[in-house]
């Protein structure tokens, strides 16, 4: 299973690594920038996050299912944590059956409102979240075509931070933000491992 994966995140290491160095020169650009934390725990509400990049995706004619989205989500989050070494969103993903999930964003999604959630956006709501295209673009590019299995299969990988969750503490629970941030940093060392 591993060795089917080794092409596909070969490219996922490389739309990491240029979006490492890309945001890298932006953060000492916006010196001083800081978004609003909401709910205490990360910058951006995870649902108008969802609803930004459910509509980057289908303007990039990729049209997404409940599990990819999921999946897309969680991949942006866990860059972002890599890069940044901060969480991006205001809630935690957490070991779902088919793999990392955010509840708030789930429920919502379920009744299939992102697109309305995105309709209603003020410029201001864009251009706050415009700040996170890099990421979205990564993810959109290095992801974007794989099947919702291929998701699922990526993210179920043997000590993983969905597998760690899903052994130590079971199904439904937070996973640990540590174990996500080690496993995005570690596809970041092995890219330049890789590259050099």
């Amino acid at each position: 299973m591993f060795n089917s994966f080794s092409g596909i995140r070969a490219r996922v290491l490389q739309f990491i690594r240029k979006l490492w160095y890309t945001n890298d020169r932006m953060r000492y650009e916006r010196v001083g920038e800081v978004a609003p934390v909401e709910n205490g725990i990360g910058k951006v509400d995870s649902i108008k996050f969802a609803a930004y990049l459910y509509d980057k995706a289908r303007t990039a004619r990729k049209y997404p299912n409940v599990t990819k989205m999921q999946k897309w989500l969680y991949i942006c989050y866990g860059i972002y944590f890599a890069v940044y070494d901060e969480e991006l969103l205001n809630e935690k993903p957490e070991a779902w059956e088919y793999g990392p999930v955010f509840r708030r964003v789930y429920s919502v999604q379920k009744n299939d409102k992102l697109g309305d959630i995105f309709r209603s956006f003020s410029e201001e709501d864009l251009d706050g979240l415009s700040q996170y295209n890099n990421v979205i673009d990564a993810t959109l590019n290095s992801v974007g075509g794989w099947s919702a299995s291929k998701l699922v299969n990526w993210t179920h990988e043997k000590d993983k931070a969905w597998d760690k969750t899903v052994r130590v503490a079971g199904k439904y629970e937070p996973m640990d933000n540590n174990d996500i941030k080690l496993d995005f940093k570690g596809l970041l060392k092995r890219n330049e491992k890789n590259s050099s």
